[in-house]
């Protein structure tokens, strides 16, 4: 069998998370995994891969989403203006393709009047989460409906000439998938599988629902990444890696220990969100503690699970105890 390896073409992000990767492959026909955020630094970075391996924007057939958050496809709308591409993401993402903007006002919505009040978040800061969640928005483009096809979570795609197998990877978005080529051992893994944890975003709950807890989640997905034989990981971001199951086993043990030091907190009488915010992210700027809540949140959420701290409102603010106490 003929190896087929993704080129990495990393593109610049105007996100503290730094640059992203999107995956050409060239043949049997030019087609990239994930895109980019949409900027003109991130266009040209782009064009430039391209230009690199002979190729230009319009060349591309295919351009396939791992999953919609505005980093790996803000500039699918740019691509599909400039050619005939088809544009595919999978049936769970499609909606943040090519209804984005109700999507986006959804989330904000929820943080502004939900999450973020409950997580005990002062009113000021509350803005400033709401302008840069709006500011990042504007990150990605609308797909036009007829541009975008789906695949199911169960799929196998045809990527540069071989067969991958969608695995759906929830956890740090619930959409995501993740593509895998089982005689080459070879895995894209989104961010779902990074040389460092990724956060496990706080979504829009259903109508009337509860929230899903993402950091359970996460972990699962973390199993299923675990039996998988890889030779070969090409992450979302970051530079490709092998051995997979070491880098599984060193986040673990850091999500375990991270845990522990917030149930220490809880136990000392630090019994809300953004109070346990405070003690484990002092002094990061606000874009890492944002993203830092949504990791405190997750260890709240195993914590819970496990029946080792209890949750319970008061004036609209969650508060958290050790369990007995």
């Amino acid at each position: 069998m003929k190896m087929t390896q993704p080129i990495r073409i990393e593109l610049p992000t105007p996100f503290a998370l730094g640059s992203v990767n999107a995956y050409l492959f060239i043949e049997p026909e030019p087609a990239l995994v994930d895109c980019g955020a949409r900027s003109e630094a991130s266009w040209q970075a782009l064009l430039a891969g391209l230009a690199a391996h002979g190729l230009t924007a319009a060349d591309l057939r295919r351009v396939i989403i791992t999953h919609a958050h505005v980093d790996h496809y803000g500039l699918a709308g740019q691509i599909a203006e400039t050619n005939h591409a088809q544009i595919w993401v999978s049936e769970l993402g499609r909606p943040w393709l090519v209804a984005g903007d109700q999507m986006w006002q959804r989330r904000i919505s929820y943080y502004q009047h939900d999450f973020l009040p409950k997580s005990g978040v002062p009113p000021a800061m509350i803005e400033m989460v709401v302008a840069y969640m709006r500011e990042t928005a504007q990150t990605a483009d609308t797909v036009p409906a007829n541009r975008v096809h789906t695949f199911s979570l169960t799929d196998c795609l045809e990527i540069g000439g071989l067969s991958w197998r969608v695995i759906h990877t929830p956890g740090h978005a619930s959409h995501q998938t993740c593509f895998y080529q089982p005689e080459t051992r070879q895995f894209l893994s989104a961010d779902m599988l990074l040389a460092k944890a990724p956060t496990p975003v706080v979504e829009t709950p259903p109508n009337g629902q509860k929230r899903v807890p993402a950091l359970p989640k996460f972990l699962e997905s973390l199993d299923l990444a675990a039996a998988l034989e890889i030779d070969q990981v090409y992450p979302g971001h970051g530079r490709p890696f092998d051995q997979h199951r070491v880098v599984i086993a060193k986040q673990r043990a850091r999500i375990l220990q991270r845990q522990e030091e917030c149930f220490d907190w809880v136990a000392q009488g630090v019994d809300t969100a953004v109070a346990l915010i405070e003690k484990m992210y002092a002094g990061r700027p606000m874009q890492i503690q944002f993203a830092g809540l949504w990791m405190l949140i997750g260890y709240l959420d195993l914590l819970i699970a496990d029946g080792r701290v209890i949750e319970h409102e008061m004036d609209g603010v969650l508060h958290y105890s050790v369990t007995g106490n």
